[in-house]
Order: C-alpha cells, then structure tokens, then sequence
C-alpha cells in the first residue's frame, strides 16, 4: 500500500477475520467509522455450518472524508483530503441490519431448531428496518444479536458435529462402556442426547445423567406375572426354563416352585398344588438336586424320557396341578441340533399353553447372549430370566440385548439360595447395579420392586 496522500481515499482496502462483526471491528479499530463496504466474500469449510464456524469473512472496502493511514507504523503521517473529492456513502448501522437480517435468514435455513430459534431476531430486525434509525442502541443491540447468532450456531454445530464432540456426551459414553454397555447402545444414547437436549441443558451433567438414565429404564422391559383371585376361573400354568448349561436353570426352576408354593398361594390365599417334571436324564448331578429341592418342599419329582413321557404326565396332571414346572437339559448354543431335538418335546404342546422363559446369566458377554437368543428362538420363549446377578458389577451387556431384541424380563436371582434369592424383575433392581450413576436419583424414579412375601 502507497503510504500518505489522497490516494487512500479511494483505494481499496482488504481486511479477514472468522466472521462478520469480527471483521468489521478490526477495521473500525484500524481506520475508524468512516468506512464504506464494497465488497464481501465468504471462505467455505466443509462440515455442518462451516459458513458460521471457522470460516474467513474478507471486506473490501472503502475510506470516507479524510485521509486515513492505518495505524501500522508511528512514522507515517494522516494527510486530510482534498477538498474536490466528493464524500462516501457510508456503511450505515442501517446497512449492517440488512446484512445481519441475510445471515439470520440464511441460518434459519439450515434446520427447524435453528428456524425456531432465530424467528424472534429475524422479526424484530425486520420491524425494525422501519423504524427510525438510534445509532448508539441499535450498534448495541446488533452486538447482541450477533453473540446470539453465535452462540446459537455453535450450540447446532456442536451437537452434530462428530469431529468436536461434547465434553459431557463424552463423559457420558465412557461411564455407559465401564458398565459394559454395548457399542451400538451407546450411539443410540449419544443420539438422543444430541437430538434432545439443548447445549445449556448439555452442559450440565447432572441433567445428562438423569436423561441417559430415563432412556436406560425406558430400555428395560419386565413381564408382569398375572394372578388369578378368582377360584373359577382357575387356570393351570404350565412353565418351562431353557437355555444353556452352566446358567443356574436347575435351582432357579426349584426356586420358582418355592415362590409358586409359598409366595403365590399365601398371595391367592388358596394352596396351589405344584409339579416339577425334568428332561434332563443325562446329568445325573441336576437330577439329583432338583430331587432333594422336591423333597425339601413336599413334591414329587417326574422324569419325562421322551416326548411321549412329557405329554403322558401333562394330561395326568391336567386336571389337578395348578403349575407344572419343566427343567430341561442345557444346550450349548453352538450345538443347534441339539436344542432342535430337545424342542421336539413341546411340539405336540398346542399354542399358547406353555409359557417358556429363556434363562441367561448376567455375568454372559452380550454377543454370547445374542447367539444364545437366535439359537434358542425356536421355543418361542416370551421372556427372559436373569440369573447370578451378584456375580457381576456389569449390568451393561444384558440391559443392550434386552434393548435391541425387546424382550422383557421376569424374574432375577442373585444367590443359591432356595427359595428368597429369587425376585420378581424390576427396572430398580438392574439399574441400581449401575456403576457412576445416581443412586438416589434411580431409588427415587423408578421404584416399581415388587416385594415377595415369604410368609
């Protein structure tokens, strides 16, 4: 640039800056107010919004009545005017209204949230470009609307962004992946977050934490158990537990007839008549012990050797038991023809008759569970039964299967104990193993244990 001289009157001058009031107080700081906007243009980024997030803004410009040299260096001199040049229009505070107006509009344009946030501004820049024009109060308000403008555009940017992540959903995915929760669970809460909740909201954590655990319990399905008061319309129950070996189906069926016997007869004040019949021929040890649990409680033990057998003993008992509990034999999940055959025992069953209930242990890795889920589907099983959930801390893997396959759960255990380390499944009792979260938050909000009454 020429230094000193009428020249600067009319030359044009270049100045950047990330956006456009930045820009435009960088020149009034260099040159002072008298200055004339010929020219604007706008350097893109990629990425969502990038003409309001690290973009460069570049005016060109004009300087108006006098002479000015920009203050780069104490030795060169202001020279005023001459007077036969004709004075600049300025780039009054009615010009900046237009141009703030064209960014709001065009920001508004980029989705419904922002449209809805940046209507009130839009209106009242529009009412006031009828008005007369207060200098002092609208350079003010127009700085205003400008931090609203960019808070407004960071807060959109930093919930879609997946470069610059929040701090708090950050926080967030960390504490749901110490609780073994799967991958794809916790993208689905990350989107919930980013799509629900607003960047004040966002920034405080407490509030996060909550949310996410709203959205956990909501993932959580339980089996509520039906009870039958009524003494004619007394309908026999017909229960089966399946799944793999090693899962604790054995004492968990003896518990469930302790819970029929004495919970549920105290609870339909009527003493129901219960039968354990098993499949399970090939492990002498399971035969064994669901023996000594009928004998503790005063029941028989039947042993079904076929399909034949089974359906022999059901219509023996049609009539008379009032539950008819059904162990099987554990099938690994990488044996499908195994599980096939043993189904083969409930196919002469009609519809509807049996309730089966798939039993998974708490401390089984998620993929496991899936597996388990698939090759076990052909028994039609309505619910889950959730064993050793005092051996883990991690209640993360079965609450994403529950989630992904929505299937709900209807009993817990959490001990070898038979019969009270049995409860009826609630959403407090998983979420209440939840490690980093509020305790008194869950013990407040989701109180829906059902106490089971020994006797």
């Amino acid at each position: 640039m020429a230094s000193g001289g009428i020249k600067f009157i009319m030359e044009t001058f270049v100045e950047e800056a990330s956006t456009y009031e930045k820009c435009i107080q960088k020149i009034q700081e260099k040159y002072g107010p008298n200055i004339m906007i010929t020219r604007r243009e706008v350097k893109r980024n990629e990425g969502f919004l990038s003409l309001f997030n690290k973009e460069t803004i570049r005016l060109s410009f004009n300087i108006q009545n006098e002479a000015f040299v920009p203050k780069f260096s104490n030795n060169e001199e202001e020279v005023k005017p001459k007077s036969s040049v004709a004075p600049i229009k300025p780039y009054s505070p009615a010009n900046l209204a237009e141009e703030r107006l064209k960014i709001m509009k065009l920001a508004a344009a980029q989705s419904e949230e922002m449209a809805e946030k940046m209507m009130p501004y839009i209106e009242k820049l529009e009412n006031q470009s009828s008005s007369p024009i207060k200098t002092d109060i609208e350079s003010k308000e127009f700085k205003n609307l400008a931090e609203t403008v960019e808070r407004l555009v960071e807060e959109i940017r930093l919930k879609n962004s997946p470069s610059q992540e929040h701090e708090n959903i950050s926080k967030i995915a960390a504490l749901l992946e110490e609780n073994d929760f799967t991958a794809k669970y916790i993208r689905s809460i990350k989107e919930k977050i980013s799509k629900n909740l607003s960047l004040a909201e966002l920034n405080d954590f407490e509030l996060v934490q909550k949310k996410v655990l709203d959205w956990i319990a909501s993932s959580i399905q339980i089996k509520l158990e039906e009870t039958n008061n009524d003494d004619s319309a007394k309908k026999q129950k017909l229960i089966a537990l399946v799944g793999p070996t090693g899962i604790g189906k054995t004492t968990t069926l003896a518990k469930l007839a302790a819970y029929y016997i004495l919970a549920v007869s105290k609870l339909e004040k009527r003493s129901l008549d219960v039968r354990v019949i098993t499949i399970d021929q090939y492990r002498i040890g399971a035969a064994f012990q669901i023996k000594k649990y009928c004998e503790h409680m005063g029941i028989p033990l039947i042993i079904a050797t076929d399909p034949l057998d089974l359906h022999k003993y059901l219509d023996l008992y049609k009539d008379s038991a009032d539950i008819i509990c059904i162990d099987t034999t554990g099938r690994s999940p990488t044996d499908p023809e195994k599980i096939l055959e043993m189904q083969k025992y409930f196919d002469e069953i009609e519809p509807g008759r049996i309730e089966t209930h798939l039993v998974v242990s708490a401390v089984t890795k998620a993929a496991d569970i899936i597996e388990i889920i698939k090759q076990y589907s052909v028994f039609n099983f309505s619910s889950l039964i959730i064993t050793k959930l005092d051996e883990t801390a991690h209640v993360g893997s079965i609450i994403s299967v529950l989630d992904e396959y929505k299937i709900p759960v209807a009993y817990i255990t959490e001990g070898q104990t038979v019969p009270k380390d049995i409860v009826r499944a609630s959403k407090l009792v998983l979420l209440r193993k939840l490690t980093g979260f509020s305790l008194d938050y869950i013990n407040e909000n989701f109180n829906d244990e059902i106490s089971i009454v020994w006797s």
